[in-house]
């Protein structure tokens, strides 16, 4: 009886690790699964929105039984944090910017390399290429996938001067976007401060930055118009392109049903068209939020967008060759596409 006690008690620990383990369930076999993200609840916002598509037309296609609870700005995890977050499971799915992840797959700065791509349709065609697929591969193995493609194109908001091509930067204080991109900053005379979009607002308004580069969206949902005088809009070029997809924890995917999981990658693909077009949408709104609180709006011209890929051609592009593991195949790879 002893020994039959024990092998109760294991199997019942067993049973309840494993339960433990899944998705939230009810009794009437539905899911509950947690999104996270670092922005404001914003009805503007076209990633927070196509966030919240995905979460009602999974909740339609599954017949009410993938619920999926949303908690914005950085309610649930640090947006730092978010790989790892994906990595262990404790986030199930996250709308993130994936150069976040850089430190642990050093090949993610390709996404953030300044100077790559040219306009949104180039970041857009690099979606179904063979670099994008690699990097998947890689983003898979460390644990997560990628559900629904979101870009993001980004201007420059600054106080005291414009910064409109390098010669602007000498002895500015900005926050760039990722370490490829500030080597060149700093080389052109700049002092680059690394720090999360949540905190520029505060750093703009201090004096601790004299301006910054990041997305459309953030310029507006952290109301970086009340702080700056300038703007730089990306409306026809720009430096600054990244990837924010909704991610899911791979953790999480092998739990779910073949027809779950085909739920969930139908919904993302989807939405995808949609998403491009409010990313362009994106950059006209946030370039009239500006004008309208007497920010002096520029759009970046040709002529100015070549002078800053030679900067990052000689910088950046040999920084990321140097140092990223295969980087120098990955980037010709990627460069190529635009032939």
């Amino acid at each position: 009886m002893k020994r039959l006690g024990n092998w109760l008690t294991t199997l019942f620990a067993a049973s309840a690790c494993a339960l433990a383990a899944l998705p939230a369930a009810h009794a009437d076999d539905t899911i509950t699964l947690k999104m996270a993200h670092q922005w404001p609840d914003d009805p503007n916002d076209y990633v927070v929105q196509t966030g919240k598509k995905f979460a009602q037309e999974v909740m339609q296609r599954s017949g009410g039984k993938i619920h999926i609870d949303i908690f914005p700005a950085e309610s649930l995890v640090k947006a730092l944090n978010m790989h790892t977050a994906l990595r262990s499971g404790s986030v199930d799915l996250a709308i993130y910017p994936y150069i976040y992840a850089a430190g642990a797959i050093p090949q993610m700065n390709l996404i953030l390399l300044p100077g790559l791509w040219k306009t949104p349709d180039d970041v857009y065609r690099f979606r179904t290429s063979a670099p994008w697929r690699e990097l998947e591969a890689k983003m898979e193995a460390y644990g997560f996938k990628t559900l629904c493609w979101i870009q993001i194109s980004g201007g420059m908001a600054s106080k005291g001067k414009p910064v409109n091509v390098p010669a602007d930067l000498q002895k500015a204080k900005v926050r760039g976007a990722g370490k490829m991109m500030e080597a060149a900053l700093q080389s052109a005379g700049a002092s680059t401060v690394s720090m999360a979009s949540s905190e520029t607002y505060n750093a703009m308004q201090l004096g601790l930055l004299d301006g910054l580069w990041t997305s459309s969206g953030t310029f507006g949902s952290y109301r970086l118009y009340e702080v700056a005088k300038y703007y730089d809009s990306p409306e026809q070029y720009s430096i600054y392109y990244t990837i924010e997809p909704i991610a899911i924890s791979m953790k999480t995917w092998n739990k779910l049903t073949p027809a779950q999981q085909k739920i969930m990658t139908d919904v993302g693909q989807s939405l995808e068209q949609s998403a491009f077009e409010g990313a362009k949408a994106d950059d006209r709104r946030v370039a009239q939020l500006f004008a309208s609180h007497g920010v002096q709006i520029h759009k970046m011209t040709l002529d100015e967008w070549t002078q800053w890929q030679k900067l990052f051609q000689q910088v950046s592009f040999t920084k990321f060759r140097n140092e990223v593991p295969d980087g120098a195949r990955l980037l010709d790879q990627s460069v190529a596409i635009y032939k």
